[in-house]
């Protein structure tokens, strides 16, 4: 028996996730830890981020923290920019709740307006019944702009 199989289950994820954790799209340790699942449609240009449900992600009403809705999201958005356009940082992020999410999440990220500078992005989060649970807008700043002057 190994160290990490004495563990609690969301114990011995986190643990596997910092181990095996790299600087590099899709393999930090959120992304890991959180058991995310990115894929790309390259013809229609979108991310879809896959967030499954985890009672240790749970707020105490017992559906999904709406921290690890935030995340989720902005990694949807992240990933999106990276790989369409180029790696990019948060400016800002405005996101609306609608439900509370109690199963397996979609994060579905689209390109609003690809700026040299800024690029403006959403992402729209549904529950395993395609219902909306969450919509975010977010700004983000392209690494490989031109520096203003």
């Amino acid at each position: 028996m190994t160290a990490t199989q004495d563990l609690h289950p969301a114990v011995a994820r986190a643990a596997a996730a910092a181990a095996e954790a790299r600087p590099e799209f899709g393999e930090f340790f959120l992304a890991r830890f959180l058991g995310l699942d990115i894929s790309y449609d390259d013809q229609a240009r979108t991310c879809t981020v896959v967030l499954p449900y985890a009672a240790h992600l749970c707020n105490p009403q017992g559906s999904m923290h709406g921290g690890v809705i935030t995340t989720a999201m902005d990694i949807s958005m992240g990933h999106l920019c990276h790989r369409f356009l180029s790696t990019a940082v948060t400016i800002e992020m405005n996101l609306r709740f609608f439900r509370p999410l109690t199963g397996t999440g979609r994060c579905h990220a689209a390109v609003l307006r690809p700026g040299r500078r800024i690029v403006h992005l959403e992402a729209r989060l549904t529950d395993e019944q395609d219902r909306l649970v969450a919509f975010a807008a977010g700004s983000w700043h392209r690494l490989d702009a031109e520096p203003s002057t």
